[in-house]
């Protein structure tokens, strides 16, 4: 079995439904390939780690908790045993795209601004040496909220009609845009206590448009000063695709991310899913190290 074979082996078990799918029918592994014929480094780009969702229905808080915990061990697990068997090594940058769609999402940057020193700590505190932040902040120091966002549309952004036409027309983009919308309108629904439902997902789906703006603008900016690394996804995109999309947390059944969810010990294994779900078992509030929450179902 090849180097590249075996990269491609791991990176399939971050993965859903690639078990059949051959080496040569992935565009990540085709690049990866390019990369290791030079001998370079792989870098991966992974936009994630934005922000916890403000539903109360779905996280405990505007902070971290043992999911983030969890996703970023796997990512540096992920890396280092890239750079077991192959010596130019692996290493993931985090895009962390919090502050691009803090206004879209209802979350403050005071919150964006946290979440971030947070995820930042864990990296230090657990060593996870092979994982590096980006962030909007980087780019820009001395800007802020607002002008780091109108400065990102300005360079990058492409008109909004573009991507209703695409959404209209295409189905990637009309299932991403489905899920977005599911999101801001689940969220929308915990927050706003005096809008109708109808007039809730008549709003969020304007909002949805200007996310998907805002996530297009975002991937231009990775792709001008990162020179088209290797692009990872936090969403499930078909194997031909691109980007290639990953699980945070491997032993969750679900495609699940730890900033719209919180985190359910049963018995070995994690998973993720959604507040009022977990506080529907029997399950008995956890802390590790005493700053990373989540939840144990209660045994008898």
């Amino acid at each position: 079995m090849t180097i590249l074979t075996q990269i491609s082996e791991i990176l399939k078990e971050y993965s859903f439904h690639l078990e059949e799918v051959f080496e040569s029918e992935v565009p990540l592994f085709k690049h990866i390939a390019t990369r290791m014929k030079e001998e370079r480094e792989l870098v991966f780009l992974l936009p994630a780690f934005p922000a916890k969702s403000p539903s109360p229905l779905k996280t405990l808080g505007q902070l971290p908790d043992l999911g983030e915990v969890l996703a970023l061990q796997n990512l540096q697990k992920l890396c280092d045993r890239i750079s077991n068997i192959y010596s130019p090594g692996a290493k993931i940058i985090i895009c962390s795209d919090g502050r691009v769609f803090s206004d879209v999402v209802r979350v403050s940057d005071e919150s964006i601004t946290l979440y971030q020193e947070g995820i930042k700590d864990i990296i230090q505190e657990f060593k996870l040496h092979r994982l590096e932040i980006f962030a909007l902040d980087d780019l820009y120091p001395g800007l802020e909220g607002n002008e780091l966002r109108e400065r990102l549309l300005k360079q990058f952004s492409r008109p909004q009609e573009e991507l209703r036409l695409l959404v209209r027309n295409q189905e990637d983009h009309k299932k991403l845009f489905n899920g977005l919308h599911k999101f801001l309108l689940e969220d929308e629904i915990a927050l706003n206590k005096f809008s109708s439902k109808n007039q809730m997902a008549k709003e969020t789906k304007e909002r949805t448009y200007e996310l998907m703006r805002r996530s297009d603008a975002w991937s231009e900016l990775i792709n001008h000063y990162f020179n088209n690394q290797l692009r990872l996804s936090i969403h499930p995109y078909h194997p031909e695709h691109d980007k290639f999309g990953i699980k945070l947390v491997t032993s969750s059944s679900k495609w699940a991310t730890p900033w719209h969810n919180v985190t359910v010990k049963i018995k070995d294994r994690f998973e993720l899913m959604h507040l009022k779900d977990a506080l529907k078992l029997q399950v008995e509030p956890k802390m590790m190290k005493d700053k990373y929450a989540y939840f144990e179902i209660a045994e008898f």
